[in-house]
């Protein structure tokens, strides 16, 4: 085995959340059982039966986590990887600004016009058809009240 193989099957950085998740998925396991209750043979699940079959799950997810971790290489960070994340700090500053509703609007007509390289009338009617289906679904139908930003408050007063 080379040094850079040793090195791999070190224990480090890649193996903190999976043990991290495995002590929290046990304290919520016990908490499920201890605390709230599991099973009442007559009237069925308790408040805590949700709570520790998800735990489970989490706590053999993080198992194999931990145990694949050693055998994976260092991950690498291309900045392609970054664009969606970056995207959404530029829609929560935006949204402060301008709210959220053009916000979005304006990611998708960039994201596809610029990123997906689709045509403009592609983009436009996607585009369309989105803010359609929000705006008549979220705002008309529903009332949900996005945030409007500083300028369309300004404006709005």
């Amino acid at each position: 085995m080379s040094s850079v193989e040793q090195k791999d099957r070190k224990f480090g950085v890649k193996q903190y959340i999976p043990i991290a998740m495995i002590g929290i998925s046990i304290a919520f396991i016990w908490m499920g059982f201890a605390k709230y209750g599991f099973w009442e043979d007559m009237k069925g699940p308790r408040p805590g039966f949700f709570p520790v079959i998800i735990s489970f799950a989490l706590l053999v997810a993080s198992l194999l986590a931990l145990v694949f971790s050693f055998k994976e290489k260092a991950p690498s960070w291309p900045l392609e990887n970054w664009l969606v994340p970056l995207s959404v700090v530029v829609i929560m500053g935006t949204t402060f600004i301008i709210g959220l509703l053009p916000s979005v609007g304006l990611y998708v007509l960039v994201w596809l016009r610029w990123f997906e390289k689709c045509a403009w009338k592609t983009t436009i009617t996607v585009f369309l058809i989105i803010m359609g289906i929000v705006i008549g679904a979220f705002v008309l139908w529903l009332g949900v009240p996005f945030p409007k930003g500083l300028i369309l408050n300004l404006i709005a007063n």
